[in-house]
């Protein structure tokens, strides 16, 4: 095996250790989530996801970059950890204090006034995210997605336990919150435990993190509050009730097709700082943008599919209005995925400023689009329907200009991201025109997703074909499993 096929396969390794990582993470959260949704009803969600959608705004100001900005650097002094933990404390501080304040007039917002205290206590995770240990940056420097794995994998459990344990014994949102609380104290204890290095107070590489960091912290932002606009305008226009069901719908999507690309991201970033000129990746960029699609499609769609049967066989007949909300929102989730990776590879590739323009760009459309239909008296439906459309053609637009700043085929990266969304719409299309099989919801969840999955392999390889065999995300695929093959 040559040297480049030797790191390729490292590559791959930790790209798979990484999306196990998150899946087994997300399969706790799943489980949390559907057993809460038994215990507690749509209003409490909708309290939480309320508090979350102010704390998450605020929360947009603490992607400072300073992790990326480390990553990007071949050799790191201890002068730009302890810099960068420092700047890390100082901001969550601040941005404790600016929850605090901001709990009462977020409350009368949104008309509901159990927000406040809500906010004042989530304030405190703040805090504790500040002071976790800067040499996690470490983990995801030397592909050792593992260790992140057992710290966060940790964390996940004692916070699942605690949360299902106070639902049971409250039967109330702050079961919620106290999990919330819980979970970022574990991460911080065990960040020290795990890392072995031990932070100081220093500000002597300030200039240089910040300079780099301030377009990332742009780009971070504006995607924070785009995932926050459509469940922003629903909380301003709708009851509790049904911002829960917006609120979950929006998290069981995400877990199924952010989530992933989120960690996928962690490993694309990395080779992509380490993988020479940018202008000489288009290829290689084109192949990770079709993986993507190949993973957050199917995902995205499928959910759409069978958005019915999963929501009652996971949450309860009492999450009904959520399975209409949930087709649209997970369909452009899978969009907006593959965009996040645009925007991820741009910033890895030193165009942190296009990265930024191109995420704040995405924002105003959002929210000039969802503003305008809420304002026109549009249905919660009708604002995901338009989320939808706008997460599209900002993923067109970022093919265009990561295709154009690294030489590649803008046609071909358009194409290379189709074929997979083409397949799971195909695989849409039959899902939900199979007949009712069964009166049991399980079994006609079970067989329609079986259904699915391989209707969309063959699609999608057929769509393969018909391009011409193409040395594309699905090429590299076949030649992992045949390299794989052979070794047994």
């Amino acid at each position: 095996m040559s040297k480049e096929e030797t790191a390729q396969v490292g590559v791959y390794r930790g790209a798979a250790v990484a999306v196990a990582m998150t899946w087994v993470l997300r399969a706790i959260g799943l489980v949390s989530v559907f057993v809460l949704a038994r215990l507690l009803t749509p209003a409490d969600f909708g309290v939480v996801g309320l508090a979350m959608t102010a704390v998450a705004l605020v929360e947009t100001f603490s992607y400072l970059g300073m992790k990326q900005a480390l990553l990007r650097m071949e050799k790191l002094e201890r002068d730009y950890y302890d810099t960068a933990w420092t700047i890390q404390i100082v901001m969550f501080a601040l941005l404790a204090a600016v929850l605090f304040v901001i709990a009462g007039p977020a409350a009368a917002f949104f008309a509901e006034p159990r927000v406040e205290p809500v906010i004042y206590a989530l304030s405190l995770r703040f805090l504790m995210l500040g002071a976790m240990n800067i040499g996690i940056v470490e983990f995801e420097r030397d592909f050792a997605f593992g260790r992140d794995l057992k710290m966060k994998g940790t964390a996940r459990i004692v916070s699942f336990f605690v949360t299902v344990g106070l639902a049971l014994w409250l039967r109330s949102y702050w079961a919620l919150v106290a999990g919330m609380i819980v979970q970022s104290l574990i991460l911080m204890v065990l960040s020290y435990t795990m890392q072995p290095y031990r932070p100081r107070l220093s500000l002597a590489r300030r200039a240089e993190l910040l300079g780099v960091s301030l377009w990332i912290f742009a780009g971070a932002a504006a995607q924070v509050f785009y995932s926050q606009v459509e469940r922003l305008t629903v909380g301003r226009v709708a009851d509790t009730g049904t911002v829960g069901a917006f609120s979950v719908s929006k998290d069981v999507a995400n877990i199924l097709t952010q989530e992933i690309a989120m960690a996928l991201n962690r490993v694309t970033y990395v080779t992509t700082a380490r993988s020479g000129a940018f202008t000489e990746q288009g290829r290689r960029i084109a192949r990770s943008l079709g993986g993507y699609a190949m993973m957050a499609a199917p995902m995205g769609l499928g959910l759409a599919a069978v958005s019915e049967q999963f929501i009652r066989v996971f949450l309860g007949e009492q999450w009904g209005a959520a399975a209409l909300l949930v087709a649209p929102i997970a369909v452009g989730t899978a969009l907006i995925a593959v965009f996040r990776l645009i925007a991820s590879s741009l910033q890895a590739g030193g165009h942190e400023r296009v990265s930024g323009l191109l995420c704040l760009g995405a924002l105003a459309a959002m929210v000039i689009a969802v503003v305008t239909v809420a304002a026109n008296g549009g249905s919660p439906l009708a604002i995901a329907q338009t989320g939808l459309a706008v997460s599209a053609a900002q993923l067109l637009v970022g093919l265009a200009i990561i295709s154009h700043l690294s030489r590649g085929s803008v046609f071909g990266a358009i194409v290379a991201v189709a074929r997979p969304f083409l397949a799971a719409a195909a695989m849409y299309a039959l899902v939900i025109s199979l007949p009712v099989l069964s009166t049991s919801v399980l079994v006609e969840l079970v067989w329609r997703a079986s259904v699915g999955a391989v209707s969309y392999a063959a699609m999608l390889w057929l769509l393969w074909l018909i391009s011409g065999r193409p040395d594309s995300s699905e090429a590299e695929l076949l030649r992992v499993a045949g390299r794989n093959l052979r070794r047994r």
